[in-house]
């Protein structure tokens, strides 16, 4: 009603796209921004409640710092009351890994929330080599590239691991969990044998 006016016709009809997106984008910022009493005159910072957040604020500053990597522009889309503020957001990415490292631990193997199980899985390694005749290490790289891939059959199309969920006990971290021993300590391997066997 807000929208499209207080016309009958319009509310019986079937609602157009666009502004359904834009009535629940409305409706999301006026829940994030609403409070239970009145802000007092003195309070020149904003203050929202967690249990207010909606949707759309957290994608905003996540979407801001994937694609700006900006502080600044983050503080200022937040003073607009349109998303969340930098330390939420940061805290919000330390939740987000806390939780894919406890997923490491449960499950005792360390793999992108991604993959599905019971599907064949094959893996790539290989040197990633960027200006290696730089005299200095500031300007070359050397790292690995590790490439996962799976193949599905009509038959077996594998498991969903489900979705990172993001419990109540690592909320308050405010940094990443360490990764777990058997990733982080990898004990080497040898063959004792050069013969191979099919």
């Amino acid at each position: 009603m807000i929208l499209d006016g207080a016309n009958i016709k319009h509310q019986t009809t079937l609602a157009n796209t666009s502004t359904t997106t834009a009535a629940l984008t409305v409706s999301q910022l006026l829940v994030f921004n609403s409070v239970k009493h009145a802000r007092s005159v003195e309070s020149t910072s904003v203050r929202h409640s967690r249990e207010r957040e909606t949707p759309l604020p957290l994608y905003l500053s996540l979407k801001i710092h994937a694609v700006t990597r900006s502080r600044g522009l983050i503080d200022t889309v937040f003073s607009l009351g349109m998303c969340v503020s930098y330390d939420r957001l940061l805290q919000l990415t330390v939740d987000i890994a806390n939780g894919v490292c406890q997923r490491f631990n449960m499950e005792e193997v360390v793999c992108p929330p991604k993959l599905r199980k019971g599907l064949f899985t094959t893996g790539a390694v290989d040197n990633i080599d960027h200006n290696p005749s730089s005299a200095t290490a500031k300007d070359s790289f050397h790292g690995t590239g590790i490439s996962l891939m799976q193949h599905p059959s009509h038959t077996n199309g594998g498991l969903d691991r489900g979705v990172v969920v993001i419990g109540q006990d690592i909320s308050s971290a405010k940094s990443v969990a360490p990764l777990p021993s058997v990733y982080t300590s990898v004990p080497p391997a040898a063959m004792k044998t050069n013969v191979f066997k099919y």
